[in-house]
C-alpha cells in the first residue's frame, strides 16, 4: 500500500496565517526599535562629549597646561577637537542623527582641571524632539548627564 499514507506539511491556509501574525508583530515592533536606535545614538554621542571632556580636564592637569575643546566648523554636530600647546590629542568626525547646541564655541581646562565658565551642551534627536539629552561642564570641570533638554 504504497502512497495511502498521511502527507506532511502545511497547508496554504496555515501558512497565510503564519505570515499574517508575524507581519502584525514586525508592525508593532519597527516603531519601538526606531525610537531605541534613536536613544541609543544619543546616548552615544553624549557619552563622546562626556568622554573628550574627561580627557581634555586629565591632559590639562597632567600636562599642567591648557587644553582647549573646540568645535570644528559652524556647529558642534560637524565635529570637535583637543588642543594642547598646538598638538591634536583627539578630533571627532561629524555625528549625524543628533542636533548639539553648545553654550560656547570653545572651552578651555586649566593646569588645575577647572574651566573659566560653565559649558551646557543640548543634544536633541534629529528625528524626535523629545528625545534628547543635557551635558553640562561645572567650573570644577565635572561633567554631568541629564536626559531631557537643558
Amino acid at each position: 500500500m504504497l502512497g495511502l499514507g498521511r502527507q506532511r506539511g502545511y497547508t496554504l491556509l496555515e501558512l497565510m496565517v503564519t505570515l499574517g501574525i508575524v507581519a502584525i508583530l514586525a508592525g508593532v515592533a519597527v516603531p519601538s526599535f526606531n525610537d531605541f536606535i534613536r536613544t541609543q545614538r544619543l546616548r552615544s554621542v553624549a557619552s563622546d562629549l562626556n568622554a573628550t571632556f574627561q580627557l581634555a580636564r586629565s591632559e590639562a592637569v597632567k600636562r599642567n597646561a591648557d587644553v582647549t575643546i573646540s568645535r570644528v566648523g559652524s556647529g558642534w554636530v560637524e565635529g570637535w577637537t583637543v588642543i594642547s600647546a598646538g598638538n591634536t590629542l583627539r578630533s571627532q568626525d561629524a555625528v549625524s542623527g543628533v542636533n548639539i547646541t553648545g553654550s560656547a564655541d570653545s572651552f578651555a581646562f586649566r593646569s588645575n582641571g577647572r574651566i573659566d565658565s560653565s559649558v551646557t551642551f543640548s543634544l536633541v534627536s534629529s528625528a524626535s524632539s523629545s528625545v534628547a539629552k543635557c551635558v553640562r561642564v561645572s567650573l570644577s570641570g565635572s561633567t554631568i548627564t541629564d536626559d531631557g533638554s537643558c
